[in-house]
């Protein structure tokens, strides 16, 4: 019985961070658009305006960013976390694929746009 609630409570916890998160993001949920795909690489554009945010979403694949027009970004994980960091044009980041689910917001005053190349 023990073990049911704390795998009740556990799930209850895990569903409420992942609303949270979503709800933080933004009511303004956008979608990647694709680029390219193929075996080897995916590509896709993301452009957020201001109060814009993207879906809950989980990095199984190492991927490289590239930031074509900074804003100041706020990441959300569903573990609770989040950081507001300012995304600088030109600015190219290597992110390992760890499996973290989080999703992100522009909650700065210009648009937000990235190019993510996931490496399969």
């Amino acid at each position: 019985m023990k073990r049911f609630l704390a795998g009740l409570v556990v799930g209850l916890s895990v569903s409420g961070l992942t609303l949270l998160a979503q709800h933080l993001a933004s009511e303004n949920i956008v979608q990647p658009q694709p680029i390219f795909e193929n075996q080897r690489v995916k590509v896709q554009r993301w452009v957020l305006k201001p109060g814009e945010g993207t879906p809950l979403h989980a990095h199984t694949l190492d991927h490289i960013s590239v930031v074509l027009q900074g804003s100041a970004v706020k990441d959300m994980g569903t573990d609770g976390s989040s950081k507001t960091v300012k995304e600088q044009a030109g600015q190219v980041a290597y992110v390992p694929g760890t499996g973290r689910t989080h999703s992100f917001a522009n909650v700065g005053s210009t648009t937000l746009e990235s190019i993510s190349i996931e490496l399969k």
